[in-house]
């Protein structure tokens, strides 16, 4: 007998509710709780003793990868990262000890935002095995126990597709929410935004891959959105001024080519970016 295997590595995701992302309640929810999720201090200049800005965003870099080979789903990266931050609120460590934090808060998002968890063997081996299967899981203990065993955190993800689905210029282009999505872990490994309410995140996100996709409502888009999160425009845009400059320090430069006299070569891009490399702005 002939067996043939038609698994497919393609997350199958459900059609969004229409009574939930309907329902203003849902929204006002979000933003009354999110205050709960975001780091209570700059653990850089209160908590922390050995660690700096520039080595959470190698970590965070690091964890990008690791989602991206493993075609984790979006929403794992930017939890991790929050319960990576959260913890470093709370207790004070050694650099020695931050990729195996970041290892663990990996394991942790992946069992809560993934139907498919990342192994502790496989994240051992994503640390050239500095750390060990031991290392890992007692970390796992430490990290629940310090945030209190609190790890549905609202995330910037969370927001995206209740913007999205609200708003009529969503039909405008299929590529908003995947452009949306690469922005939002841009943004997440970004030291300077610790404390960004993911709300504040997900608005910038949204409108920064409205006028990067050059959609003729990218500019009446930012209002539709600050009064859907209850911010203010000139706060979202500063965001997006930033975002900007991230996407042009990380996205790669054209080759240099000769070119013929009188004649340009036409540029093309990706169609649907799924790193940010990928993106032109």
């Amino acid at each position: 007998m002939d067996l043939s295997c038609k698994e497919s590595h393609r997350v199958i995701t459900a059609t969004n509710d229409k009574v939930i992302f309907g329902d203003p309640r849902v929204v006002a929810n979000m933003l009354r709780d999110e205050v709960l999720y975001v780091p209570k201090c700059d653990y850089f200049e209160q908590v922390q003793t050995d660690i700096q800005p520039f080595m959470r965003k190698v970590v965070t870099t690091w964890m990008v990868e690791v989602c991206e080979e493993q075609m984790c789903e979006d929403q794992v990266l930017p939890l991790a990262i929050n319960l990576l931050d959260r913890f470093l609120c709370e207790c004070n460590i050694k650099r020695q000890q931050f990729q195996l934090l970041g290892a663990t808060c990996l394991l942790i998002a992946s069992k809560m935002r993934s139907t498919n968890l990342l192994p502790i063997d496989l994240l051992c081996a994503y640390t050239d095995y500095s750390v060990t299967y031991e290392h890992i899981m007692s970390w796992e203990q430490l990290v629940l126990s310090k945030i209190h065993w609190n790890v549905a955190s609202i995330t910037a993800f969370d927001y995206v597709d209740h913007i999205i689905e609200r708003s009529s210029w969503s039909q405008e282009s299929s590529l908003i929410r995947r452009h949306a999505h690469t922005l939002v872990s841009v943004c997440y490994t970004e030291p300077s935004l610790i404390r960004a309410p993911p709300s504040l995140i997900a608005a910038a996100c949204i409108s920064s891959a409205l006028r990067g996709l050059k959609l003729p409502s990218a500019q009446i888009a930012l209002l539709d959105i600050c009064t859907l999160v209850s911010l203010p425009p000139s706060r979202v845009e500063l965001l997006v001024v930033l975002i900007d400059k991230e996407v042009q320090k990380v996205a790669p430069s054209p080759p240099q080519q000769p070119k013929l006299a009188g004649y340009e070569s036409p540029q093309y891009g990706p169609d649907t970016p799924t790193r940010v490399e990928d993106i032109y702005f």
